[in-house]
């Protein structure tokens, strides 16, 4: 288990509470540190804290989109310092442009991974 990536926090901001729960045990038992927040309001608190080491986000959340939270963090120069990793249903070519345009690292449409993918993702950042 490399340490250095247990110094490190994930941000899941997913509003699927058990898709969110999933992944963050997978995570932490993949020995990375994981906070879970359900839509993109806690999430920008958490962020505005202590930046994490990379951001995992849904598009599709309740109270502001993934869009919008990335904007704001666009526009508060947080991103592209902060590796965000899109995992959202939708996949349309014009929301895949619109996410890396806003600084998102990767997207990944959630029908096409499995939790060991996204894990493999997330180390594979969290080394860089």
């Amino acid at each position: 288990m490399n340490d250095n990536a247990n110094e490190k926090k994930v941000i899941i901001v997913e509003d699927d509470r058990f898709l969110g729960d999933l992944l963050t045990e997978h995570l932490k038992k993949n020995g990375i540190s994981v906070e879970y927040c359900p839509d993109a309001k806690v999430g920008l608190e958490k962020i505005h804290q202590a930046v994490p080491a990379l951001l995992l986000l849904d598009l599709l959340l309740p109270d502001m989109n993934g869009f919008e939270l990335l904007e704001k963090l666009k526009g508060e120069n947080i991103v592209p310092a902060l590796p965000v990793i899109i995992l959202s249903n939708l996949g349309q070519k014009s929301e895949i442009e619109r996410a890396m345009s806003l600084g998102a690292r990767d997207f990944l449409i959630k029908a096409h991974f499995d939790l060991d993918s996204i894990t493999e993702k997330v180390k594979e950042i969290l080394k860089g």
